[in-house]
């Protein structure tokens, strides 16, 4: 009896001694499975979400506007007239509302932005207007610009046309000295804005604009 209760005190004893080094070596294998798995790859970026916007892509288009060529020579008819009635200062009244329309005319924001031409014509006719808009109490200097202002004007419609407006190109022969002047005109009646009330019908149409 005394070797059997012998026999089992030693096995417990036994069992006591092995059941926390199974415990060690448990939590050590799931220690080394816990380190061995891998580590969440970072989610995928959607192409929508990488791609821009096609809005984002568009650039501002600006809109040329049309050059003011009707507008021009709508400032250059009341100029041309109040000389043919021998009106210097309504000539210059009207010269200085031409060359204000003149100065504000942004070459660069219209359709002919790349007439390298017609600016120097703008610049020309600017100038023409200022003379007969200075010289209200010079009437014959006022015609020496119109002669060249009207040359401007018949240059300008060569470059883009009359806007639209039926135009005459008139011709007197005996303006500056027998050499002749031309002017433009809205209707085929001869109004002679060089030599004004003293030979108001001299001249002719040379041309339908």
């Amino acid at each position: 009896m005394k070797n059997i209760i012998t026999v089992l005190l030693a096995g417990a004893t036994l069992y006591s001694c092995n059941k926390p080094e199974n415990k060690v070596s448990e939590n050590k294998a799931t220690e080394q499975e816990i380190k061995t798995v891998d580590a969440p790859e970072p989610a995928e970026t959607s192409d929508q979400e990488v791609k821009e916007s096609p809005e984002e892509n568009k650039k501002e288009t600006v809109e040329l506007s049309a050059f003011p060529v009707q507008q021009i020579i709508k400032g250059y008819l009341p100029l041309k007239n109040a000389l043919a009635q021998d009106d210097s200062k309504k000539a210059s009244d009207a010269a200085k509302n031409l060359f204000s329309i003149l100065k504000k005319i942004d070459i660069s924001k219209t359709d002919a932005k790349s007439n390298s031409e017609l600016r120097d014509i703008l610049e020309s006719a600017s100038e023409n207007a200022e003379h007969i808009g200075d010289n209200a109490e010079d009437i014959a200097h006022q015609r020496e610009h119109l002669l060249s202002l009207s040359n401007d004007i018949t240059d300008l419609i060569g470059e883009v046309g009359t806007g639209g407006l039926k135009l005459y190109q008139d011709f007197c022969p005996m303006y500056n000295n027998g050499k002749g002047g031309t002017w433009i005109s809205e209707t085929k009646e001869i109004v002679n804005p060089y030599e004004g009330t003293k030979m108001l019908n001299c001249g002719s149409v040379k041309k339908v604009l």
